[in-house]
Order: structure tokens, then sequence, then C-alpha cells
């Protein structure tokens, strides 16, 4: 861990850089929430998560177009077998449910280039641009 240690400034700027791209790209896709970032926070993007209607599409296109993103947690908490004692019963939590449906994480890291974040914008950029058929 020291050896990894030394480089984690750096990593961590990298994966600001892939995010505030992503933020940038990314800003004015219909059905695409991006992750709000207040003016005083500083994140270093762990994950870089949005919200999207149709997730499951578009992680296909993305997963179809050799671009990995996971679903970290597809069952909200109150659904999970740690909240089996019956705390919430008779509640639904929706908008963790509705959370649930749509996040997505999409690549960031400081393994990835500018061009393979690029790719991924435009891959998503693509899933929103409506289908045209051909006269």
């Amino acid at each position: 861990m020291r050896v990894k240690l030394r480089h984690l400034d750096a990593w961590n700027a990298r994966r600001v850089e892939v995010a505030d791209r992503y933020q940038h790209w990314l800003r004015n896709i219909p059905g695409l929430t991006l992750p709000a970032v207040p003016e005083w926070a500083e994140p270093v993007w762990h994950l870089y998560i949005v919200r999207c209607v149709r997730r499951d599409e578009l992680q296909r296109l993305l997963s179809g177009s050799g671009i990995g993103s996971l679903v970290h947690y597809p069952v909200p908490p109150h659904l999970s077998g740690a909240y089996r004692d019956g705390r919430w019963k008779g509640a639904r939590p929706v908008v963790a449910e509705q959370f649930a449906r749509e996040c997505l994480s999409l690549p960031i890291g400081p393994h990835l280039s500018q061009d393979d974040a690029e790719r991924v914008a435009a891959v998503v950029s693509r899933f929103a641009q409506p289908v045209r058929l051909a006269a």
C-alpha cells in the first residue's frame, strides 16, 4: 500500500479531470442526470454515477461498444436482507427504489485516457439521440 500511496494524489487528480470532462460532455443529454456537486465540495470521484430512466438499455449499449459500466446498488436497502427484521414493513421509500433502477457507474479512474473518456461520452450521447427511420 505504501507504494500505491505515493501515486494517490496524481490518481485522484486524473479522476477529477475525467469527471470534469464527463460533466461538460454529458451536461445536456436528455434523460440523463449527472452527479450534483456543491460549490464547496472537492470530490475525488471514486465513482462517477449517472441516473438514467433507461439505465439497462444504456448499459447494454455501453457493453456492446466494449465499455464496462456497473450497477453498484441494484437493491434498495429496505429490500435487502440487512433489513429483513421488518423495520421497513409497510414503508415504501420510492426515491431509494428509483435510484436502484436508474443509477449507473461510468468508467472513471487514473487508467482512463482522454480518448477513452471521450469515447464513453460519445456512446452515451449516441444513446440519447432519437432513432431515425429510413424513408
